[in-house]
């Protein structure tokens, strides 16, 4: 099952931190391939990512599930997706937890996400997918601090 893991430290206090988080508007475009997201409820987001692993593409069409909130520390949500056109599917959990950081008013941010991925989309390879879990999710941490760190 590959995982997408990452720790980085963002320069502003860990409520800021967390606003940004759970805001859909705010954090879709740090996502990877994010190409749309909706809010269903207040818990639950239909997200369209688009993403290259290896020789396959594939367009997941997935329904994120926040199940657990305990504001400003941990964020947890689960989530389904499916790719019909390639007959892929995954399943992700992903935990952001949230501590201080090493000046004031930092917070260091620690993001886990275990994807587990079936079909076609599975037959790449744990060592391509481990290559491409830890591309997206440095991308990820690079796109969260430098928009909560200018403002957007």
């Amino acid at each position: 099952m590959p995982v997408f893991e990452e720790r980085f430290q963002v320069e502003a206090p860990a409520e800021t931190v967390w606003e940004f988080l759970v805001d859909p508007a705010r954090l879709a475009p740090c996502l990877p391939g994010c190409q749309a997201l909706e809010v269903v409820d207040p818990k639950t987001y239909r997200v369209t990512l688009s993403v290259k692993v290896g020789f396959l593409s594939t367009t997941q069409d997935m329904r994120m599930t926040l199940v657990e909130m305990d504001r400003p520390r941990r964020l947890v949500a689960v989530g389904r997706g499916e790719d019909r056109r390639i007959g892929s599917q995954i399943d992700v959990r992903s935990t952001l937890e949230l501590g201080p950081g090493s000046a004031a008013d930092t917070t260091v941010v620690h993001y886990r996400s275990e994807v587990k991925v079936l079909g076609r989309l599975g037959s790449v390879g744990d060592a391509v997918m481990k290559v491409k879990a830890a591309e997206l999710a440095g991308e990820f941490a690079t796109r969260v601090r430098r928009a909560i760190e200018s403002g957007a």
